[in-house]
């Protein structure tokens, strides 16, 4: 049996608290414009990101990537 687990702590079931999210930022090197990267922890050892801002491709390792724990968005569970 497969159970899925949550960030979420029992208190923000009740509204109390709110659970936190993850997610990965790598810094362009041409404009230094922070992009975000999904599922990081799934991730090859190199990978290449476009800039969101000015567009070029460059090559980043898996060390090169910064975690940001964020609080988390949605209201209701999906």
């Amino acid at each position: 049996m497969f159970f899925s687990s949550t960030s979420q702590t029992s208190q923000s079931r009740k509204g109390n608290a709110r659970g936190t999210w993850a997610r990965g930022v790598v810094a362009c090197p041409k404009c230094a414009t922070p992009n975000t990267v999904q599922r990081f922890e799934t991730i090859v050892d190199e990978f290449s990101v476009r800039c969101s801002r000015c567009g070029q491709r460059s090559f980043h390792r898996k060390a090169e990537i910064g975690v940001h724990q964020m609080p988390e968005r949605r209201q209701k569970k999906r």
